[in-house]
């Protein structure tokens, strides 16, 4: 069951259709879809729902409803998300439809779904109270901003679903560039940033809660402060100072905006990780040109980047197959890859998203050509991650624990690796999940690691 391609945002406002009635407070099951962004949405949306004194469940079966946060970035992942939303109506199961999918097709989801009880905007994460209690007086409710300003309160307390080791903290919404591929913007507005005193406190409670490690997330996390006569810079030296934080990440970084300010302060500041994730798309200029993306000499940019920061690793990912990508042009991206051996890479498969602008050129690229290109990267990629991790066998290094698998086998990351995106590092010995420990790489594949614990 997909939606047809033909549907478009409506104009609607917030709307009700009066439905059956419900009493009391109803249980709370959550699945959540796509990006850390939208995943700061669901615990946020959770963490108001339970303010209010509903039962949040572990599992679809106890609840009796389910709050599915959508993504729909890409094709694949509107499938994913319709077919998540079909799967729970099948069981019966009342649904709160929310993030991505809800912001795009707004009003089709009540009719295309008849167990909705509610479609809720992106724009709208902080009424999510106020549209349950509707919901449970019996309406279906629309709650839909067409003019995104939402950003998060200062005293919105989210409840944690992720990890104990590590958490995300958004520090803006929306963005203001135009790339001819997404779709982001048309849906959450233009860019806006959090205040800096409002992060660090945020940073400082999650840290006193024993997170061990804070990732900054943003739509374009190099924009941060624009708006606010402040910068990113100026908050990763802020949040250096708060005494409890051990690790700070952020991602998504826009490569024209990589200043070598930004760069000196990675360095200068010792609980900044020594990495930089900055999605590059693409090598060369023409394709970068239809992306309505920033020309950029990758080689001079990771050069100047391993030259402010020591130590650095460089995390990427390029999409293959964009219209009009000739073999010349991919030949000059794996060139281009093969030159600069980034020690972090992703490839993606460029597909059509319905509203995005990049669907209206030509010059398709077949799709078996798409996949031979990606795994012909992907190949070259491997090659490189793997003669980069035999360097590290025998060195000792900080491994953040993430679990403890059911083999008792440890599960922890470098400062070197975002979680679910990067390398693992498997390990024997003692610890707890949020410490640190040193840790002799024994053993490598290109994606991961295997090492024992140094005692101290």
């Amino acid at each position: 069951m997909t939606p047809p391609k033909t549907l478009e945002p409506t104009s609607i406002e917030a709307d009700a259709v009066t439905g059956e009635s419900a009493c009391g407070k109803k249980k709370v099951g959550f699945v959540h879809l796509g990006c850390p962004k939208n995943l700061v949405d669901t615990e946020t949306m959770l963490g108001i729902l339970d303010k209010d004194q509903h039962e949040i469940v572990a599992t679809e079966d106890e609840a009796d409803i389910v709050l599915v946060n959508t993504c729909a970035f890409i094709e694949s992942a509107q499938r994913e998300s319709v077919r998540v939303l079909a799967n729970l109506a099948e069981q019966g199961k009342e649904l709160l439809i929310t993030g991505c999918l809800a912001q795009k097709f707004q009003g089709e989801l009540l009719d295309l779904f008849p167990e909705a009880r509610a479609v809720v905007g992106i724009n709208n994460v902080a009424e999510i109270g106020e549209v349950m209690g509707r919901v449970e007086k019996g309406e279906r409710v629309l709650a839909m901003q067409q003019d995104p300003t939402y950003i998060l309160e200062e005293d919105t307390v989210r409840r944690h679903i992720t990890v104990g080791s590590f958490t995300y903290l958004k520090i803006a919404e929306g963005c203001d560039y135009k790339c001819s591929f997404c779709i982001i913007p048309s849906m959450r507005g233009a860019f806006r940033s959090r205040s800096l005193e409002n992060i660090v406190e945020n940073a400082r409670d999650m840290a006193q809660r024993g997170v061990t490690e804070i990732i900054l997330v943003g739509q374009d996390s190099t924009s941060y402060g624009k708006d606010i006569n402040s910068s990113l810079p100026e908050l990763l030296r802020a949040l250096n100072d708060v005494p409890d934080i051990t690790w700070i990440r952020f991602m998504y970084a826009y490569p024209n905006l990589v200043s070598d300010a930004l760069l000196e302060a990675i360095n200068d500041c010792d609980k900044v990780v020594k990495y930089l994730d900055c999605p590059l798309q693409h090598s060369h200029p023409d394709i970068l040109k239809r992306m309505r993306r920033p020309q950029t000499d990758l080689v001079e940019f990771a050069e100047r980047a391993r030259a402010k920061i020591k130590g650095v690793k460089l995390r990427t990912s390029f999409i293959v197959g964009f219209p009009g990508e000739t073999e010349e042009h991919y030949e000059h991206l794996k060139q281009t890859i093969q030159q600069v051996q980034f020690e972090r890479l992703g490839v993606f498969e460029y597909s059509d998203v319905d509203t995005a602008h990049s669907q209206t050129l030509d010059g398709k690229v077949k799709k078996s050509v798409i996949k031979q290109r990606r795994n012909e990267l992907m190949a070259l990629q491997q090659q490189i991650a793997f003669a980069q991790n035999q360097e590290m066998i025998g060195q000792t290094v900080d491994v953040l624990i993430d679990m403890v698998n059911s083999y008792g086998t440890l599960i922890g990351r470098t400062q070197w690796d975002a979680p679910e995106i990067d390398n693992t590092v498997q390990i024997k010995g003692q610890a707890v999940p949020g410490e640190i420990v040193p840790v002799q790489i024994t053993h490598v594949t290109p994606y991961d690691l295997k090492g024992i614990v140094v005692p101290s």
